[in-house]
């Protein structure tokens, strides 16, 4: 059964008692939030997004990702059937090392007035999903555990599988739409080792909300494909 959380805010003495209470931290609205929510994901046959254009949708899995909360969507993702990999991977742990970046790896769409891992707010509706790396400069040092991201990029920005092959393109591209231009990025995270029932809910970290998934990649030239297994993270925040 869903928890509920409900206030009733009068006038005068009641009213400043509630509001003092608010403000020093007896009673965060944010974890009012967190307390509703009841997240869920399955999977169903669905048709990508029509704003997706033609080229990339024929990359597509026929089937949706649906992270839900309650009966309320959150994201919608369609992944590629297949990853093209540079080389085929060290170990598990670092399979994410075997993706180019800007690389497609499938397309999303965002529901909602939802927020990034930098906390920035995300452009609603439809985006293509590029594999991202965190820039080694002074600017992005110690703001996240892991150097991997999801780059989403409004689809009408980006429309053909290898339209977009330079990182600043991929970022211009993702912040062009968005209040503060910066790109819309989600953290990604390593997983060693096998996993099964997937895909799933975990929480490798505190405050950090994701969804475990298996993409297939495969070395060009090469008829051999191999798991490319990750955490991603849909509700956390970086030291930005």
């Amino acid at each position: 059964m869903r928890n509920s959380t409900s206030l009733t805010i009068g006038t005068g003495r009641h009213f400043r008692i509630l509001l003092r209470v608010l403000l020093t931290g007896g009673l965060a609205l944010s974890s009012l939030v967190s307390a509703r929510s009841e997240f869920e994901v399955k999977v169903e046959k669905k048709t990508p997004p029509p704003a997706v254009s033609e080229s990339i949708r024929e990359s597509l899995n026929p089937e949706a990702l649906m992270l839900l909360d309650g009966e309320t969507p959150v994201y919608e993702f369609w992944f590629r059937k297949e990853i093209p990999l540079k080389s085929a991977p060290e170990s598990p742990e670092k399979a994410l090392n075997s993706i180019r970046e800007t690389t497609l790896l499938g397309v999303a769409v965002v529901h909602g007035a939802l927020r990034d891992y930098k906390d920035n707010g995300m452009i609603v509706g439809a985006c293509t999903i590029r594999f991202s790396l965190q820039p080694q400069d002074g600017d992005h040092l110690g703001s996240a555990e892991f150097p991997y991201f999801f780059t989403l990029v409004p689809a009408k920005h980006d429309a053909e599988l290898e339209g977009i092959t330079r990182y600043r393109q991929m970022v211009k591209a993702s912040g062009k739409d968005t209040a503060t231009g910066h790109p819309m990025v989600l953290s990604l995270r390593p997983v060693s080792g096998t996993d099964s029932g997937l895909p799933k809910l975990t929480e490798p970290a505190a405050d950090h909300k994701c969804i475990r998934i298996q993409l297939t990649g495969k070395v060009r030239d090469s008829e051999k494909t191999v798991p490319i297994l990750f955490d991603f993270v849909f509700s956390g925040r970086g030291h930005f």
